[in-house]
């Protein structure tokens, strides 16, 4: 997939929810078209699911003539689960496909993402 710069706010969303559909193994064994969206359903959905969705744009200028600016997102990825156990293994899970998604073939630096941090971890059971 690529990140236009006009659209790259949905792209990096969208870009991010098909990394994790590829990568993450429902517990329900469901297709992960089912397990992970970008925003909360509006439909009736079965637990467990994740969300992906952008929270903060911050953009600062790579000079005082530049067009060209540095911008980070901050990303908030939910997994909204039915017990503790489940939440420890697809929060786990998230993880990994974060930590190992900059390098490799179709990777995050091929599309100029990098420099993930992990923020914050909160569970939701």
């Amino acid at each position: 997939m690529t990140i236009d710069s006009s659209t790259f706010i949905s792209d990096v969303v969208i870009f991010l929810r098909n990394t994790l559909r590829e990568s993450l193994i429902d517990p329900k064994g469901r297709d992960a078209s089912k397990f992970v969206f970008t925003a909360f359903p509006k439909v009736n959905t079965e637990y467990p699911l994740v969300t992906v969705k952008t929270t903060n744009i911050d953009s600062k200028k790579l000079g005082m003539s530049s067009e060209t600016s540095w911008i980070n997102l901050k990303l908030e990825i939910r997994a909204w689960c039915r017990n503790s156990k489940e939440v420890d293994v697809v929060t786990q899970d998230i993880i990994n496909v974060m930590r190992t998604a900059q390098y490799g073939t179709g990777s995050t630096t091929d599309e100029q993402i990098f420099g993930f941090k992990l923020l914050s971890c909160v569970p939701v059971v």
